[in-house]
């Protein structure tokens, strides 16, 4: 299914910038920019490679000539050019950086639209709790601003998350929502857009016929303009509604026409949803070879990390057409494809729904505690208003309250006493458990040690990401979706003291959760570079506590260079080290050092904290931990104690590593 999102560029475009307040009459290279944005405008829909190079043109005059809103124009471009080629990581790149010059230079105009493809680009790449987020911000932003356009764009790209989740009724709502301000403001082509939207939402829920009328108009429209992506949106729900009625050859003839003008504009994203509905249109017409190479062209341009919805029903016809040709050695393969990622999805469902059901028990419980609260709140009114009345009484009441606080004040601390004490004894038996599990496994599986430890740590990344990407799309998404109706009742009910509370709590929660996913699965190194990723990180405990962490990198440049599963265990290596400091040393300063030599990487942590004991030096977990993935890395580490603070030394040779560097250096 091909949704379409509004995204618009005309309004950006006609942001002017003006020099402290007074507009300057334009200079040669200013009015040679506004040409090239209107040719631009005109080849951006007929020919992206065009655009392209305009594009860039753009950027590199307003650069030298320090044009700080052209350029940010010019990113904006950028960035749309690099979504509607399904590279998203890209689009979130440039809008920030064009984001950042409107900031530098106090201009709010053409924010709306960098929120709206933004949130646009995180919402395709499955992370609705930061698309959500940025929707949010474009809409405030828009409404303050009187944009009414792009409040109309943010409520119908906000009905695609709903309608990406099958909750109809609410993108119905903010369809609406956007109907009504594109129809007040004359806005055709947004009324186009939502007509699209909602002939999809007719499509999925199976009646063809009125999704088929509407689609054609939308198709009249787009044709008409020469917008040749999303012709070719409409004809990709147009073939897919003929494969539903079964009408297998009608469907081939319209996706092979679709398919050549996605190859023209180089949608690849899109030409592999039509690889995939050619290879089950040719499957269902017996066509078994021809399906088979349409599958296998969908597979090549599928993003393996953040896969579609179609790729377990690839997976599954491969596996059958191989069958039936007699390939059961591939067809074995893609059925344990298919089952693997069937398994994977059926584990998020099961995990997702057991953390909604603890969800609502500590929401019930909170409640209760709550009331409880609430209740105590109104006795100790009811005693000082009487001890008011009745003078006499004041110093009795005064001593049954100290005696009360004071017998709750010593149930807690007795309670917490044998809480402590229960979970330090878990904690040992758990510790000794462990302890046990391990030397068995160790006696059981010597000769495979190194390959158990390298499994354990994947098994340790996957279920940091699965986490990740849980709090995000769960927790985080919930949040979000809170936010938002608590924003569309306070529209009609008013803002007062305690919604504002309320609204910064769930604001809050909304940043502890995001930043905790991104400590827990982060992006990858290369696109966020390593030595910044581990700044902010360090920049972060610093944040949250006492400890100053100072660090050198040296050479950063060719150490952000490294292969990312190597970068990887550096960072788990010191997130543990950074957090012993935290939690264990008692330690007001410490220093990161992480040198790249010809032949080795070393890393230096020190701090100036109460130092170690000896024994916790053998038997910390986190020390272990450390110790096994050096193992796998076959690095070594040393460890100097004293009261003055605590110095660790880690070597880890790049041997294992040196085609990959290689390879990448001649990149």
């Amino acid at each position: 299914m091909i949704a379409t999102l509004r995204i618009t560029i005309s309004l950006f475009l006609a942001l002017s910038f003006c020099n402290s307040g007074l507009c300057q009459e334009k200079s040669t290279q200013e009015v040679k920019l506004d040409s090239l944005f209107d040719e631009y405008i005109n080849v951006v829909h007929a020919s992206p490679v065009q655009a392209k190079l305009i594009a860039d043109e753009i950027l590199q005059i307003s650069v030298e000539n320090s044009y700080d809103i052209y350029a940010a124009k010019a990113h904006y471009l950028l960035g749309n050019l690099a979504y509607k080629k399904g590279e998203f990581s890209t689009t979130i790149e440039e809008i920030n950086m064009a984001i950042d010059l409107l900031a530098r230079n106090n201009v709010q105009e053409g924010l709306p639209a960098c929120y709206n493809l933004l949130a646009v680009a995180y919402k395709n790449m499955g992370m609705l709790s930061e698309a959500t987020e940025h929707f949010m911000s474009g809409l405030q932003l828009a409404k303050k601003l009187g944009d009414k356009r792009h409040e109309g764009n943010t409520y119908q790209n906000i009905a695609l998350i709903y309608f990406q989740q099958q909750k109809y009724e609410q993108a119905m709502e903010n369809l609406d929502r956007a109907k009504e301000i594109y129809k007040a403001i004359n806005d055709e082509s947004g009324l186009i857009d939502a007509m699209f939207n909602y002939a999809n939402i007719h499509k999925e829920q199976g009646d063809y016929e009125q999704a088929r009328e509407q689609y054609l108009k939308v198709l009249a429209y787009f044709e008409r303009i020469e917008h040749y992506s999303k012709v070719a949106h409409v004809n990709i729900n147009l073939s897919q509604m003929l494969i539903e009625e079964e009408r297998y050859e009608e469907a081939v003839v319209q996706l092979k026409k679709t398919l050549q003008l996605l190859e023209k504009l180089s949608l690849h994203s899109d030409m592999a949803i039509v690889y995939n509905d050619l290879g089950l249109s040719n499957m269902k017409l017996g066509n078994l070879s021809v399906a088979i190479q349409y599958f296998d062209k969908a597979l090549k341009l599928i993003d393996t990390a953040n896969p579609p919805y179609f790729i377990g029903e690839v997976y599954q016809n491969l596996s059958q057409l191989y069958r039936m040709k007699g390939g059961y050695q591939k067809a074995l393969f893609y059925y344990e494809q298919y089952v693997a990622y069937e398994e994977s999805v059926n584990s998020l469902k099961k995990e997702k729904y057991q953390e909604e059901l603890e969800k609502e028990y500590e929401t019930a419980l909170k409640e209760t505690r709550i009331e409880l609260l609430e209740r105590e709140k109104s006795l100790k009114e009811a005693e000082l208003q009487k001890s008011e009345l009745q003078e006499k009484r004041q110093r009795l009441v005064k001593n049954v309250f100290i005696a009360g606080f004071l017998l709750v004040l010593i149930t807690l601390i007795i309670l917490r006493y044998f809480y402590v004490q229960k979970m330090k004894a878990q904690r040992r038996l758990a510790e000794q458990q462990e302890e046990n599990s391990r030397q068995a496994i160790n006696q059981l599986i010597k000769d495979y040690k190194l390959t158990v430890i390298e499994r354990y740590q994947e098994g340790q990344e996957q279920e940091r990401s699965r986490i990740a990407r849980e709090i995000h799309d769960g927790i985080g998404s919930d949040l979000a979706s809170l936010k938002m109706m608590l924003e569309h009742y306070l529209e009609h009910k008013g803002m007062d003291h305690n919604a504002g509370r309320i609204m910064i709590g769930i604001q809050n929660a909304c940043k502890d959760i995001r930043n905790l996913s991104h400590q827990l699965h982060p992006l990858p190194f290369s696109q966020t570079g390593f030595s910044s990723f581990l700044k902010d990180f360090f920049a972060q405990k610093h944040n949250d506590g006492k400890l100053r962490i100072n660090t050198f990198f040296f050479p950063e440049k060719d150490i952000d260079r490294l292969p990312d599963i190597l970068l990887a265990d550096i960072y788990r290596i010191l997130q543990e080290l950074v957090n012993n400091i935290v939690q264990h040393a008692e330690a007001s300063e410490a220093e990161v050092q992480l040198t790249l030599h010809k032949a080795y990487i070393n890393i230096v942590v020190n701090d100036n904290g109460r130092g170690m004991h000896q024994g916790k030096k053998a038997s910390g977990i986190g020390l272990r931990n450390i110790r096994e993935r050096l193992e796998a890395l076959d690095g070594t580490m040393s460890i100097e104690s004293s009261e003055k603070g605590t110095l660790v030394n880690i070597d880890i040779p790049l041997i294992n590593h040196s085609n990959i560097i290689s390879d990448e250096e001649a990149t």
